[in-house]
């Protein structure tokens, strides 16, 4: 039995690879904190519950260890908490917890986090690891324009966010321990991650997921339906030919499966990203189709943000203003490494379509709903 230890297990691209992982008859290990009263083991759970909607299967969490751990705790060695486990053994580790926020309160705790705890948590652990798969971003290009090669690290470029800058710094850092120790290391950049195509799910807030919301409150805020609309245009500060690369988790998480399993990938870094994604004019159309406004509302893109903003106008700029960098977005991502290990690369990315659009709508207004009658008990 093939042994996989996994940080950030927990989260929307952690527990589906956990998932994959254990249900192909690997031992796993998940490494992870506990969060007020719940223990790291019952969020985990809640984690593989929450990929489909259902509680997991008990056979397939036979093989699996939790451990309750921090990785930026320096005096803490990660191997007491598991050497019991894993003697004898030769695991992967997937380095897949990172913080991921883009405004955080504390930019160099997140720093710290991203940069330190990478080390902290491969220098504890080498004794026991046959490789590394350390899970970056495709964002730590900045804000390049023209092709990005995936063997690109520092350009001198500029970056968005803080969260842009640590991912580098991470990659970096990481790479030299890992040749200084002699311990195969293969880097995954993903993009922006979207939900799952089959079910519309996400654990986290997702470029989606907030669009969802922010129509969702107009129609309450006006108290009308889909197929309503409260004005004869909103006006989108985006660029109509810009490509944000949205690639949807569960063909992402596959191949990082691929990537972390073969013994081709040492001393390589890989672009997870959208091998041809659509652009803002046709997805916003999309999503206007989907909601039933297509025909009842215009959406001009402006260069700018207007001076003067509706209330919606307002609305939808507040709950996508994280998202607008990216949306106009100016490179393209070199997939050369990716497809020389998985040549059916592009085939596992279906368009966006109205289908799977409508089906994260449902997710997310569930999840409202859910979130709404919670606050109303408490």
């Amino acid at each position: 039995m093939r042994t996989a230890i996994i940080t950030g297990a927990n989260g929307f691209i952690g527990s589906r690879l956990a998932c994959q992982l254990l249900s192909g008859g690997w031992c796993v290990h998940a490494l992870g904190r506990a969060k007020g009263d719940t223990p790291y083991k019952d969020r985990f759970k809640a984690a593989l519950d929450d990929i489909s909607g259902q509680p997991v299967e008990r056979n397939i969490l036979q093989a699996l260890y939790c451990h309750e751990v921090d990785i930026c705790d320096s005096s803490l060695s990660l191997s007491k908490s598991i050497s019991g486990h894993l003697r004898g053994t030769d695991a992967v580790l997937f380095h897949v917890a990172g913080d991921t926020r883009f405004t955080p309160s504390n930019p160099h705790a997140q720093h710290h986090f991203n940069v330190f705890g990478s080390l902290n948590v491969v220098q504890s652990l080498r004794n026991f690891l046959a490789s590394v798969v350390h899970v970056s971003t495709a964002y730590v290009a900045g804000d390049r324009r023209g092709l990005v090669l995936e063997g690109d690290l520092d350009k001198g470029q500029h970056f968005r966010n803080c969260y842009e800058k640590s991912k580098l710094d991470a990659e970096i850092a990481l790479t030299k321990t890992c040749r200084e120790i002699g311990l195969p290391l293969a880097i995954v950049r993903p993009s922006i991650i979207t939900n799952d195509t089959e079910t519309g799910r996400s654990s986290t807030f997702t470029h989606f997921n907030a669009l969802v919301e922010v129509i969702s409150r107009v129609q309450k805020h006006y108290g009308i339906r889909d197929g309503e609309a409260v004005s004869e245009e909103i006006r989108i500060p985006v660029i109509p030919d810009s490509r944000p690369n949205l690639a949807p988790v569960d063909p992402i998480v596959t191949s990082i499966l691929e990537i972390g399993t073969s013994s081709q990938c040492a001393g390589r870094t890989f672009h997870l990203c959208h091998p041809d994604p659509q652009p803002n004019s046709e997805v916003l159309s999309l999503v206007a189709e989907a909601f039933g406004v297509k025909d009842k509302i215009r959406l001009p893109f402006v260069s700018a943000v207007p001076e003067h903003l509706t209330w919606t106008e307002k609305m939808m700029l507040r709950s996508l203003k994280p998202y607008l960098p990216y949306m106009n977005e100016a490179c393209t991502f070199d997939l050369t490494n990716t497809r020389s290990i998985i040549p059916d690369y592009t085939l596992r990315f279906p368009p966006i379509t109205q289908d799977y659009l409508r089906k994260v709508i449902e997710f997310q207004r569930h999840y409202e709903r859910k979130d709404e009658l919670v606050h109303t008990r408490g």
